[in-house]
């Protein structure tokens, strides 16, 4: 009886233990629901791919999202929240837009990390290049993009010293850069923060 009870506890301590440390899910999305019924150019839906990530959030916690990206973009992707996990740069949350009804401007006003997007430069007609899957935008209110007088998101502040906020010595800038993305925050036309592509032909 004593050794029964003791195995009891064991397992109950070791359940506790596991849970403590399961993520938080953010976003458990499948493919088709990643897209959000959007009419997408088979074209493009054939090189996409959805990737599972982990990062520390605001809370303190683990998180699991997604991010809808490129294929020729997965290995950058999971090398990059490897890396964000392992020096606990913070994430709000990586959700595909999808659960915003494809709108940007809600992602965003929701502080989420994103890839894909089915949308044209920022006051432009120029198509992104997250209609590729090839850009990320990364806490967006930490992160905001400018352009004139104009601040996305509107409630967006830009304080370098403020946790999940990138610059030119963030580990997301210097990992990506090594791997040929352009990061938007020095742009002349607009000052997107958030923003980094790949500009793959």
């Amino acid at each position: 009886m004593i050794r029964s009870g003791l195995a009891l506890v064991l397992i109950l301590v070791g359940l506790a233990f596991a849970s403590e440390f399961e993520p938080i899910v953010d976003s458990r999305m499948n493919f088709e629901e990643a897209l959000g019924g959007q009419i997408i150019p088979d074209s493009i839906q054939l090189e996409l791919r959805l990737v599972t990530v982990q990062y520390w959030s605001f809370d303190g916690h683990i998180h699991e999202g997604q991010i809808l990206c490129s294929r020729l973009v997965v290995n950058d992707v999971e090398d990059l929240f490897e890396l964000l996990k392992r020096t606990h740069f913070p994430i709000r949350s990586a959700i595909p837009i999808s659960r915003w009804y494809g709108s940007d401007s809600a992602s965003m006003a929701n502080d989420n990390t994103s890839g894909f997007a089915w949308r044209t430069m920022w006051g432009s007609d120029t198509p992104s290049w997250h209609m590729k899957g090839l850009a990320i935008d990364f806490n967006p209110r930490e992160n905001p993009a400018f352009h004139h007088s104009r601040r996305s998101p509107p409630d967006g502040t830009l304080d370098p010293k403020a946790p999940g906020t990138l610059s030119d010595n963030s580990p997301v800038v210097r990992l990506l850069r090594s791997r040929g993305w352009k990061w938007g925050a020095h742009w002349r036309r607009v000052q997107d923060w958030q923003h980094m592509e790949k500009q793959i032909r």
